[in-house]
């Protein structure tokens, strides 16, 4: 008999893979474009990306997103995790706009905000 892992338990981890996956775009965002201000092209730009902490720091952010979100659909159901993980959509962002300084339109915020309800609407299901 298979292990049932509680509602709950699946929920916050994909939460955290959430904040995982979000916070590792934003600081290989803001790697890429400081290696990107030296203007470098081709291995030149890999070589400079790779000396900057935050491209590192990252993608190990990233791969942490992806062993949590496996382990989440060895729990649960494709249809409840991945939904959940729209959540990446809000924090990305929210970062994007206090990180990165972007100017995220009010456009994009009322996007944002019809995915995190589809959330709401998954995650109250069944």
């Amino acid at each position: 008999m298979a292990h049932v892992v509680p509602k709950s338990q699946v929920i916050v981890l994909v939460l955290v893979s959430v904040i995982c996956v979000s916070v590792g775009e934003a600081l290989l965002a803001a790697g890429m474009r400081a290696a990107g201000r030296t203007d470098p092209a081709g291995w030149r730009l890999a070589a400079v990306a790779a000396g900057d902490w935050r491209v590192w720091a990252g993608t190990a952010l990233m791969a942490a997103f992806y062993g949590m979100y496996a382990l989440a659909l060895s729990w649960a159901d494709l249809s409840f995790v991945l939904p959940i993980t729209a959540l990446s959509y809000l924090l990305g962002a929210v970062l994007a706009a206090t990180y990165l300084g972007e100017a995220v339109t009010a456009t994009r915020w009322i996007g944002t905000a019809l995915i995190v309800a589809g959330v709401v609407v998954v995650g109250k299901g069944g």
